[in-house]
């Protein structure tokens, strides 16, 4: 009978003995008994008090138990209705059913019948009540790790509702931003949980190898390929395929991707037996993928099968409030780390973290925050943050040498990406993943364009 102990009954009687007695006695069961000696009571009683759960007699002068119930279903047609009475003519109990009430108990009524009809009627109340109640902590919490900004609250909304589902989910947002991350949160909250996360870096895959990475290939299917191999998307069978920078997949593989994601049958290469597994897959882009499908860059159809449902991550300098609350999560994980004690942010410091630019955003905000960990005495200062957060140098204080001239009108496309990707290496120090994290591009796609141009950088 634990459930009745949440719960708050009005009982309506109108036999002032029998109520008080039934009253005393449900009592001891239930959080709280409301009385009402007849249906135009009861209505006033419910609109006030809001009650869980109705128990009342039938037969009642002024307004009689059936009318009371169509009355009720109006108002709420969730709260459940327990008829109690000594009659049994059937016209009563037909249109009572017709009502939809939750159950009849007897006059006089045993009391293990009556707490066993209460509380069934009552549990599926109390059940969505806890759910309801998880799924609300469950948005709390998501939306504490996302970084609280009231932007990040819709975020958590849908993660929490999609999390659950099947539902092919596609991340979009800047380098940086905590896509990988929330990939790993989605697969957590899911039923696929106990099954693995399998991350497929498409970007960093060689155009002639990201099919068998992939999808696997059979013994001899091309030179080196000495014996049978199983790919990435059979190793997530049960569980969750991350496809990261999904953008970077060759036109070739696209075709390919299309039918798996839809269907989620593929073949190895070089072989003839057709493969179908069981998986939720999540893709990412630092892209707009419906802007680069509507230009012919990346597959229309494609975009579709992934895009169930798309969640944006927005840039971290959109989101300034959420930068404080996800420094301190990184210096109290980075302190326990290392097995150190939390040491304070002055003010100072606290106004710099939150009106820098942060192009590399949350993945740069980490970075900093355990580099500066490590050099702290306590106390984090704005001095500490300046000396390791790689500030742009100002234009002011940029020399004539350090700035180049845009080429000249009319100029090809590739001259002017040549122009700038110079431009960016010298103004990080000819330093490669800086560099990319700037340009909010994909590392090795960076590194494509690079050799491209013949262009050189050197690795952090």
């Amino acid at each position: 009978m634990n459930a009745l102990k949440k719960v708050t009954i009005l009982l309506v009687e109108d036999e002032p003995d029998l109520r008080h007695e039934t009253a005393a006695f449900l009592s001891l069961y239930c959080h709280r008994v409301i009385e009402a000696a007849n249906g135009t009571e009861a209505l006033a009683q419910f609109s006030a008090q809001a009650p869980d759960i109705v128990l009342s007699d039938i037969r009642m002068p002024i307004m009689d138990g059936l009318e009371l119930t169509a009355r009720l279903k109006e108002l709420s047609p969730g709260t459940p209705v327990v008829l109690c009475t000594a009659f049994t003519e059937t016209g009563y109990l037909l249109k009572a059913i017709e009502l939809g009430i939750s159950a009849f108990v007897r006059k006089p009524a045993d009391a293990d019948q009556l707490l066993a009809s209460l509380t069934k009627a009552v549990l599926p109340i109390i059940q969505r009540r806890e759910i309801e109640g998880l799924s609300d902590e469950l948005r709390a919490n998501l939306w504490e790790q996302l970084g609280g900004a009231p932007v990040q609250r819709s975020m958590a909304d849908q993660v929490a509702k999609v999390a659950r589902t099947s539902y092919n989910v596609l991340l979009q947002g800047e380098t940086g931003t905590g896509k990988s991350r929330l990939a790993a949160l989605i697969h957590s909250l899911s039923p696929r949980r106990a099954a693995p996360l399998v991350t497929v870096q498409m970007g960093a895959l060689p155009v002639t190898l990201v099919e068998s990475e992939l999808f696997g290939h059979v013994k001899g299917a091309f030179t080196g390929a000495d014996r049978t191999r199983i790919g990435l998307a059979e190793r997530a069978d049960g569980g969750t395929l991350f496809l990261d920078d999904i953008e970077s997949a060759p036109q070739e593989l696209q075709a390919k991707l299309l039918r798996f994601v839809e269907e989620k049958r593929f073949t190895q290469v070089g072989g003839a037996e057709e493969r179908k597994i069981d998986v939720r897959i999540i893709a990412a882009s630092n892209l707009n993928l419906k802007e680069e499908a509507a230009a012919g860059r990346f597959r229309q159809d494609l975009y579709y099968r992934l895009a169930d449902t798309v969640i944006s991550i927005p840039p971290l300098r959109s989101t300034p409030e959420a930068i404080f609350p996800l420094a301190l999560r990184f210096l109290r994980e980075s302190c326990e780390e290392l097995g150190l004690p939390s040491p304070l942010l002055d003010d100072a410091a606290i106004s710099l973290l939150t009106t820098l630019p942060w192009p590399g955003n949350i993945r740069q905000l980490k970075s900093l925050v355990r580099r500066v960990v490590l050099e702290t005495d306590g106390v984090i200062r704005s001095s500490d943050i300046e000396a390791l957060a790689d500030l742009p140098v100002k234009p002011e204080e940029r020399t004539s040498a350090e700035i180049l001239l845009p080429p000249p009108f009319p100029c090809t496309m590739e001259t002017m990406e040549r122009w700038t990707l110079e431009q960016a290496l010298r103004h990080c120090g000819g330093k490669r993943m800086k560099t990319a994290a700037m340009l909010a591009m994909n590392y090795y796609t960076f590194r494509r364009k690079l050799e491209k141009y013949g262009l050189a950088g050197t690795e952090e």
